[in-house]
C-alpha cells in the first residue's frame, strides 16, 4: 500500500481503513451478529481504504489543509 499510494496518502488509507472497520464493527455488536471477542478480517477494511485514499486522498488533504492551517 505504501509503495502505491506513498507517503501523506498512506495515512489516509490507514486512517479511512480505521474508521470503516470500527463503525461496521461496533455495528455488528449492536446488531449482536458479533461478540466482543469475534473476529473480523480487516483486509477488506484496507482495500476500501487503499481506494478511498488513491482516488479522493488529496482532496481530503487539501480539505484539511484549507480547513486546519
Amino acid at each position: 500500500m505504501g509503495l502505491f499510494l506513498g507517503f501523506p496518502k498512506i495515512l489516509i488509507a490507514i486512517f479511512c481503513a480505521s474508521l470503516i472497520g470500527s463503525i461496521i464493527g461496533v455495528g455488528l455488536i449492536v446488531l449482536m451478529k458479533k461478540g466482543f471477542k469475534s473476529e473480523i478480517p480487516f483486509g477488506p477494511f484496507l482495500i476500501i481504504g487503499t481506494y478511498s485514499a488513491f482516488f479522493w486522498g488529496q482532496n481530503f488533504i487539501n480539505w484539511y489543509l484549507k480547513s486546519f492551517v
